[in-house]
């Protein structure tokens, strides 16, 4: 996967933030623009998880920070769990699930392999207008709209999709996610699903929130406070 220091600062908390499949830096300089320049956390963004897993070095950094905070949002829900972190001290899962791809707790299997197989430039504008909500929240969508080719994101879902369908789920993680932010107008991962696959964990339901939760999170202490 690809990851880019957003904030670093020498701060002695950091928020490791996962972003959604076919995702680039658009959606963290959107976020970045939108906090105060006292913000008190340095920031390590991730992802195109076409290759999983974090650099030696970068773990390294991430362990020497006293306070970790993890966010992912989508299908970095479950890329965030095979990265190979330690010690992760709270982690907040948004509108995604450890289980992806499954009829009852995440995307169903024909959807899924029905958008990877239909990926193409008009299959990326009907699949972000699902991510928005519909047509309302288009235009809002273009300043974190990712800058990436269509074939590209095509080999990331694949590859996320073989590694998922390969038995995944069960992830080595040493840590757990403590809290889930569920969409109530999420069309990528039915709400229900969400709420079965967090059965036993602190979550919460925004009625209003489509898919992209930027919307209403639009900012790095929003997404570092939004369990509370």
């Amino acid at each position: 996967m690809i990851t880019r220091w957003i904030h670093r600062k020498g701060n002695p908390r950091l928020i490791l933030f996962f972003n959604g499949w076919g995702m680039d830096c658009a959606i963290a300089r959107y976020l970045q623009s939108n906090t105060a320049g006292d913000f008190a956390s340095d920031v390590l963004f991730c992802y195109d998880y076409t290759v999983p897993g974090i650099g030696a070095e970068v773990l390294d950094a991430i362990a020497s920070y006293g306070e970790r905070t993890l966010v992912a949002w989508s299908l970095g829900v479950w890329a965030a769990a095979e990265a190979g972190l330690e010690d992760i001290g709270r982690a907040i899962a948004i509108n995604g699930t450890l289980f992806p791809v499954d009829e009852g707790k995440g995307i169903p299997a024909e959807i899924f392999h029905a958008t990877l197989e239909g990926w193409s430039e008009k299959g990326r504008e009907r699949f972000t207008r699902r991510i928005c909500g519909g047509g309302d929240n288009l235009e809002r969508f273009q300043v974190m709209a990712p800058v990436r080719d269509v074939e590209d994101q095509k080999a990331e879902l694949a590859a996320l999709g073989e590694r998922i369908l390969a038995g995944g789920y069960e992830t080595e993680a040493s840590w757990k996610y403590t809290h889930a932010l569920i969409g109530g107008r999420d069309m990528i991962f039915p709400p229900a699903a969400q709420e079965a696959a967090w059965e036993g964990v602190d979550r919460t339901v925004v009625p209003d929130m489509p898919h992209v939760p930027f919307f209403l999170l639009s900012g790095w202490e929003a997404l570092q406070g939004c369990s509370n």
